[in-house]
């Protein structure tokens, strides 16, 4: 082996050992976290359940913990209050969205689209600060910062909602309805639609939140009748924002009943 070639393994070994940090059980989660979401970089990232409830479904829980949970006051979100709307995995929730919800609340947006995490600088001066790691895995925590920013609003709550349009099929054989995520294009004869919205509300003060499923609609897929100017793409996408519509409106006004 020559010099270069002893020089080139040396560096090559200063940088795997070099990167290397003792970091914390949640610091170790975010990294593993934060890779998922590079294998999937070509499509837009979504919220996962993590970004939005943070680590609590790994924490170790006690059952005077749970008693206490269930001891705190219901909040409550009262028309006219100032919130922040989210929807997972857009720069902006939707227009039909934010004018159903601007009917109750004064809305402000935020990005759904979870930022993706730097990588580790191999250069840090841990002697400047003794308490960067800690500083690094505390602030990936989407929801805190969301928190912070809507404190330094002045806003009451935020809103988060994730959406899967989905079609399905009438499987004779059991009797039942096959559902699977919608892909654009022709669709088969007899094609369903439904929209699933999960929403969740967390109260800024407290960090407590609430997080709930209301009944989706499902709809039949109409295709044009032979002769009418409408092609199939534009009936489908017709039919699609109807359902959203009509799925938001209704989901709007339950929340509203159910923390006004």
């Amino acid at each position: 082996m020559d010099f270069r070639s002893v020089i080139i393994s040396c560096v090559t070994l200063s940088v795997l050992t070099g990167c290397a940090s003792h970091s914390s059980i949640d610091a170790k989660k975010t990294t593993s976290q934060a890779e998922s979401r590079t294998l999937n970089s070509t499509s837009t990232p979504l919220l996962e359940d993590k970004d939005i409830f943070g680590n609590e479904t790994t924490l170790v829980v006690s059952e005077d913990d749970i008693q206490a949970a269930l001891a705190e006051d219901n909040f409550r979100v009262p028309l006219n209050s100032a919130v922040i709307l989210v929807q997972s995995g857009s720069r902006a929730p939707e227009t039909v969205m934010q004018q159903e919800m601007s009917r109750y609340y004064t809305i402000a947006t935020f990005s759904g689209i979870p930022d993706r995490q730097r990588k580790a600088l191999c250069n840090k001066d841990k002697s400047k600060d003794e308490n960067q790691d800690a500083a690094v895995a505390e602030n990936t925590n989407w929801m805190q910062a969301l928190r912070y920013v809507a404190a330094k609003g002045h806003q009451k709550a935020i809103i988060v909602y994730q959406e899967t349009l989905q079609s399905g099929k009438f499987d004779a054989a059991t009797k039942s309805m096959v559902w699977a995520d919608f892909k654009a294009g022709k669709q088969p004869d007899s094609t369903s639609l439904r929209y699933l919205v999960r929403f969740t509300l967390v109260d800024v003060a407290s960090g407590d939140w609430a997080t709930w499923s209301p009944s989706n609609y499902e709809t039949k897929l109409l295709t044009p009748k032979p002769g009418q100017k409408d092609t199939a793409d534009a009936m489908t996408e017709q039919q699609i924002t109807q359902l959203k519509q009509q799925t938001y409106t209704a989901m709007v006004k339950d929340l509203v009943t159910r923390y006004q």
